[in-house]
């Protein structure tokens, strides 16, 4: 056998064992790994050849189950370094090494013809071979790039708006100076907003400003296969695109949504019962209606006072139910008949004294009882508001800091996202009682609710995974990794999928509502953060 072959057939090898290497970390937070790890019998052929950049490409298996690896490797990949304009197919384990004579940060562009294209940056340290080496890994997932369009613009028809069809909120990222698109940048803010507002205009980290937490075991996720990072930047005539938007995608096709152009950041969204109506909140401290049964035409916009930091609707469908941080905090119902405010509710000081904020509310379905949650950085508590006098009757600790909270379909079991703490109160609507607290991953923010009550869906943006519960026993069933600081996450009304915005890898993750693996992606917006999401009734 020619030698030039034998030490093709050695170096397949390699990437094959640094494959299976890739797959069994319990998660690829670091671009770096000791090659003395290597099977002995590869080092040396591994320092004559000198590769110090190596990686998988990966792609979302369709309808896998939460408990099997939710990605396979993708072949015929190309990758190229743009600095150094080095190419490489991937093989049949999707394994694709560079040699690169000096060390420094590199960007990948991988691509494959119905996949899209994805960029990945890499730092690759000195030495290499049986030294140091850079390993990355990539995921490119199957869809068509978005169509974009052009600022202002309504729908052009491509995304049928039928049930199921999710509004995604895509907030611009904020660099220097005042952000992209908010004609309140340059308003003075109230001081009791202020860390709130920056960290939403930001575009990243905590929205609440919560310090993640190192997550314990039982945090830890239940697929030893979990990966961080799900996608890289896009590759695509972003310009054409406005940074504020409502994206609109299919669940079946997220590779190809529309976007709704909007002059301020979308942070927000709900529909109305009939999926006519979208409300959406936005940094000029407005909610925002959209008729979306004629090109999401603008109907009229109610002023908050405040930051708006969740968007609902009841139960029963009478109110549109909007939570907002301000020196007074407040709850807003408004009536989805004439889309304007019915009452506001001031909100009293927890009992423990502190000023807490509000950060989601929900109403049983006789509208007699609206509970709240308010909290702090340290405490949480969940407030029971009588509606016919609109004083609380009740208050209920919870853990630290809650972020968001959801109402089980049949009014008894309120579920309670407590970020500081890493659990979830789950809280016994009827006896207003806390049943318990079920450890989840770090930082959770976000919970929805099939629609038959079987599953729970927590989105954990500190550890960028969903955490998946037994709605009848409020056991774990599972924790499946996704894209980057799971933020926002709704459910189809027929279950089937459930859409997850992450708000580092700036995608939205579809997952099966049923078995909760991976069904789909769309790709990464470069400019943008999607931060809430509705789905139409």
């Amino acid at each position: 056998m020619p030698k030039k072959r034998s030490v093709s057939l050695l170096l397949g090898l390699v990437l094959a064992v640094l494959s299976v290497y890739i797959l069994s970390l319990p998660a690829l937070s670091q671009e770096e790994f000791d090659t003395s790890k290597i099977p002995k019998r590869y080092r040396k052929m591994l320092q004559n050849k000198e590769p110090n950049l190596f990686g998988t490409v990966m792609t979302a298996r369709p309808n896998s189950s939460a408990i099997e690896l939710p990605y396979e490797p993708l072949e015929a990949c190309e990758v190229t370094i743009q600095e150094t304009k080095q190419k490489f197919l991937t093989d049949g384990h999707g394994a694709f090494y560079f040699k690169v004579d000096k060390p420094g940060q590199y960007t990948l562009l991988v691509e494959k013809p119905g996949f899209g294209v994805t960029t990945k940056t890499v730092n690759v340290p000195k030495g290499g071979g049986a030294g140091q080496c850079a390993m990355v890994s990539v995921i490119l997932n199957k869809g068509a790039l978005p169509s974009f369009a052009t600022p202002g613009s309504t729908m052009g028809g491509q995304t049928a708006i039928t049930p199921g069809t999710a509004y995604v909120c895509l907030a611009s990222k904020m660099g220097q100076g005042a952000p992209a698109g908010s004609s309140s940048a340059n308003k003075p803010v109230s001081p009791t907003t202020t860390a709130y507002t920056q960290m939403l205009l930001l575009g990243k980290g905590n929205p609440f400003g919560i310090a993640n937490t190192e997550a314990s075991a039982a945090q830890m996720p239940m697929n030893p296969t979990s990966m961080q990072d799900l996608s890289g930047v896009l590759q695509g005539p972003s310009s054409s695109t406005s940074p504020n938007s409502i994206m609109i995608l299919n669940g079946d096709s997220p590779g190809n949504p529309n976007f709704k152009a909007l002059t301020s950041q979308p942070f927000w969204a709900t529909f109305n019962a009939a999926g006519t109506r979208l409300y959406v909140s936005t940094s000029e401290k407005m909610i925002q209606i959209y008729d979306t049964a004629n090109e999401n035409t603008l109907l009229t916009s109610i002023p908050t006072g405040g930051i708006v930091t969740d968007l609902r609707l009841a139960q029963n469908g009478n109110y549109v139910i909007a939570t907002i941080m301000s020196a007074a905090p407040t709850v807003m119902l408004i009536d989805p008949v004439n889309n304007a405010p019915q009452r506001s509710i001031i909100l009293p000081r927890m009992r423990t004294g502190e000023a807490g904020q509000p950060r989601a509310a929900v109403m049983n379905r006789e509208g007699t009882r609206l509970f709240v949650i308010m909290g702090t950085s340290s405490s949480g508590e969940l407030l029971s508001i009588d509606t016919y006098t609109s004083m609380p009757d009740n208050a209920l600790a919870v853990g630290a800091n809650p972020c968001g909270m959801e109402l089980s379909p049949d009014g008894r079991f309120i579920y309670v996202a407590n970020a500081g703490s890493g659990d979830v109160s789950v809280v016994d609507a009827w006896t207003f009682q806390e049943m318990g607290r079920v450890r989840v991953g770090v930082s959770p923010q976000r919970v929805a609710i099939t629609p038959d009550g079987s599953k729970v869906f927590i989105t954990n943006k500190g550890s960028d995974n969903v955490t998946i519960l037994n709605g009848q026993n409020q056991s774990p069933i599972a924790t499946v990794p996704v894209g980057r600081g799971p933020v926002g996450i709704a459910c189809t009304s027929d279950g089937s999928k459930v859409f997850v915005t992450c708000t580092g890898g700036g995608n939205v993750i579809v997952l099966d509502g049923q078995t909760g693996g991976i069904k789909n992606s769309s790709s990464p917006m470069p400019n943008s953060t999607p931060w809430g999401i509705a789905v139409c009734p």
